[in-house]
């Protein structure tokens, strides 16, 4: 979560507001303090000089309506002034001020010693409206631009985290999938991230298809061309009357009917694989106890084998709470293939080691033999579509290049995965793990 771009994004705008408005705030106080109060201490110094030069004025004067027109001569818009009695009452007043931040001072009338009338002056340093016109002048300006290099930090993290990775990404997707050159690379852990993995993933994936297509026209061609090559042959001969002898002729007919055959069942073997592919072909899932499922599966092998030197070796440790969720017949015919390659590739006297095990929420299947050691870098390609190790050697065999493709998918479809691996004191190995049902 803390990785993820929309918590970043919130992240960053919250600091940049809560920046902003720290700035605004430091920036008046530092007006209100610096300015604005030595603004008022001078103004009241000079109010405090004009109260008493008018209290010297009125001094003079022999009456009140002379210090009132003294007074008068000195009152503004912004400066109100007031004549008191002794007790403070107000005798005589220039005119009101509005209610904002006022200056007074204050001076006593003296005529021979003794205080005759008070006078005070009231004003207003500056209104509402000058003192933000103040402010605006002196300082707005600066938090306009930090708000816009604001924007600018946020634009430049928008392009540099979003759309220049997105720009870069819909270049590469413009491109040939199947020529783009793939660099190891560590990715970054938000969603800019996730989508560049999945892209490269599916490039993966792609360049997979594609190698696997190319193996499987090359494999369905030469497997059709051979038997078809025969039948033409053996059928033109027939044709023109070139086999005369009764014996060869339905020796001709033998080879072409297993020939046609062989076709019939490598068509057979594609379109199994290609219904499983599609999840076309009725699964009948049910949940059975594991130990005497495998049991029943393997229970066959541990007879002689008709016409096949070979022998099997079952260690079973599972116990009886362990269960599975499948379907059967789906799960035989895997075990049918990957035993029926054991005994197409394996050594005389083949010998196939099964062993069984819980670990975890997994049971793990593994089956090895004695056959002939599979290169480590054609382990990962075996489960493909038609591929073949040696093509020469599986077709002489009989190997059409789908059985263990056929395997992975009936696996995957349990929601399993199985891998081929190098025993260790054996040639060949394949793990299959299955998850335990869960009741």
């Amino acid at each position: 979560m803390k990785k993820s771009i929309r918590f970043k994004m919130f992240i960053v705008l919250i600091m940049m507001f809560i920046f902003f408005i720290a700035t605004l705030l430091f920036s008046f106080s530092i007006f209100y303090r610096y300015d604005f109060r030595y603004n008022v201490a001078n103004e009241q110094v000079r109010y405090g000089d004009i109260v008493s030069m008018l209290a010297q004025k009125s001094s003079k004067c022999k009456d009140e309506k002379s210090i009132e027109r003294v007074l008068s001569t000195y009152a503004t818009n912004k400066m109100q002034v007031e004549l008191l009695d002794e007790n403070g009452k107000v005798l005589w007043s220039s005119g009101n001020l509005p209610a904002m931040i006022k200056i007074s001072a204050k001076d006593y009338v003296i005529t021979g010693g003794v205080v005759r009338y008070g006078i005070r002056i009231n004003g207003i340093l500056m209104p509402r409206f000058e003192l933000l016109k103040e402010y605006s002048t002196r300082y707005l300006w600066i938090v306009l631009s930090l708000l816009f290099l604001i924007f600018l930090l946020i634009a430049l993290f928008l392009h540099l985290s979003i759309t220049k990775p997105i720009f870069e990404l819909c270049k590469r997707m413009g491109n040939n999938p199947i020529k783009l050159k793939l660099e190891k690379k560590d990715y970054r852990e938000d969603e800019i991230g996730i989508l560049e993995k999945g892209f490269d993933d599916m490039i993966i994936r792609l360049k997979d298809v594609d190698r696997q297509q190319q193996t499987m026209l090359a494999a369905i061609s030469h497997d059709l061309k051979t038997p078809l090559t025969s039948i033409i042959t053996y059928t033109e001969r027939l044709a023109l009357g070139k086999v005369i002898d009764i014996q060869r002729q339905q020796h001709y007919y033998k080879v072409i009917m297993s020939k046609a055959n062989d076709i019939r069942n490598l068509i057979d073997k594609f379109q199994e694989a290609a219904m499983i592919v599609a999840l076309q072909d009725d699964a009948d899932y049910k949940i059975v106890c594991a130990k005497e499922f495998w049991q029943s599966i393997f229970e066959p092998y541990m007879e002689e084998w008709e016409d096949v030197d070979a022998k099997i070796e079952y260690v079973c440790k599972l116990n009886s709470e362990d269960f599975l969720k499948v379907d059967s017949a789906s799960i035989k015919r895997v075990i049918e293939n990957v035993i029926s390659n054991a005994v197409k590739y394996g050594d005389k006297p083949l010998v196939v080691h099964t062993i069984i095990e819980s670990l975890g929420d997994k049971i793990h299947i593994r089956i090895e033999n004695n056959g002939t050691e599979v290169p480590k870098e054609n382990l990962p390609y075996i489960f493909d579509r038609f591929y073949r190790v040696e093509p020469s050697r599986s077709r002489k065999k009989g190997g059409s290049g789908l059985g263990l493709f056929i395997c992975r998918e009936i696996i995957e479809k349990h929601a399993g995965s199985i891998s081929a691996y190098k025993p260790e004191d054996n040639g060949f190995g394949i793990e299959i793990i299955m998850p335990k049902y869960k009741y």
